[in-house]
């Protein structure tokens, strides 16, 4: 058992005020011995206070709000561990760069991405999904966890707008850190979706892969090209120091020796066509806990302090005839 509301105990002595307290009759009179013995109406009196005691003690106790303790439940089912690390850079509000054409408007990145992830959220029930943004730092979504609820919310927050910066070390940085807080069962992979590549220092370079490596992380990075910006596959030869960030990461991931797969979406066909390949690679088996809250126990109290009212009501209303 699980009191949230301590406190609430201290106004436990109010149970007693209806015995405290004494009622007045609706008539003064000068000598007692003049009304005739009323045990009936003693009684009743003395069960108002019972019940009035009652009463006040469900309420207190429903203030209190006990609860039973939580049950870690095992489940077994098909999907991975994944954590999305999304871009909230102001670019992502911006249409694709094959997308362009026809005479409607075109639909923006973020709006593309917040709908299809939505979508591959919901069409995998076994997954245990983690989000974190970013901009020119990291932005925190949510834990791994399997609370469809709060990975809609914190994939709504990592599809809003935010700041012209691509911090995406950072970002990664905090997507893997997130793996050290669970269990590793099955499939753990991390899934970058960004439409640019910032620098990476050296040093966030090794610590990345010292992290990427240990925790035996797969990646998936879907690149949102913009506009004019070279294909990550592309075999140019570029001088030196004029080689494109994106290009670099991608090399970078290539070298880490983990499993790895690049995709490139110029429109949200190819990015649902991205997505859908990722659904069908991480499909194995995982075991994980599902923390089932305990009873609410405060609810049982309420109840009865309304049982509780509508019997005084029904005693109060009682009248006896001679």
């Amino acid at each position: 058992m699980i009191i949230l509301n301590p406190w609430a105990f201290a106004l436990l002595p109010i149970a007693l005020l209806p015995f405290w307290l004494k009622g007045h009759q609706g008539q003064h009179y000068s000598w007692l011995e003049l009304m005739p013995e009323d045990l009936f109406s003693d009684r009743l009196n003395l069960a108002v206070k019972v019940i009035m005691s009652l009463l006040l003690l469900s309420i207190v106790i429903a203030l209190a709000a006990p609860r039973g303790s939580d049950e870690q439940v095992a489940r077994v089912g098909k999907g991975a561990q994944t954590v999305m690390v999304i871009d909230r850079s102001v670019s992502m509000d911006h249409p694709f760069a094959g997308d362009a054409t026809g005479g409607h408007m075109a639909e923006i990145k973020s709006a593309a991405a917040r709908r299809i992830i939505t979508q591959f959220i919901d069409s995998r029930p076994n997954d245990m999904m983690g989000v974190v943004g970013f901009t020119n730092s990291a932005l925190y979504g949510i834990k791994i966890t399997t609370n469809r609820d709060a990975i809609h919310a914190a994939i709504l927050a990592a599809t809003s707008p935010s700041l012209n910066q691509t911090n995406i070390g950072a970002g990664l940085t905090e997507a893997v850190g997130l793996f050290d807080n669970i269990q590793s069962s099955g499939s753990r992979a991390v899934i970058l979706l960004s439409d640019g590549a910032g620098k990476l220092s050296p040093r966030v370079k090794y610590l990345l892969s010292e992290r990427l490596k240990s925790r035996k992380l797969s990646i998936y990075w879907i690149m949102l090209r913009e506009p004019g910006e070279p294909s990550i596959f592309s075999k140019d030869e570029y001088g030196e120091d004029r080689t494109p960030n994106s290009i670099i990461l991608h090399k970078y991931f290539q070298s880490l020796g983990l499993k790895y797969k690049a995709y490139e979406a110029d429109d949200p066909e190819t990015l649902q066509s991205a997505i859908n390949d990722i659904d069908s690679r991480e499909k194995k088996a995982i075991k994980y806990h599902e923390t089932i809250a305990g009873y609410d126990y405060s609810k049982v109290f309420m109840v009865s302090a309304l049982v509780l009212v509508l019997l005084i009501l029904v005693i109060k209303n009682v009248r006896v005839y001679e």
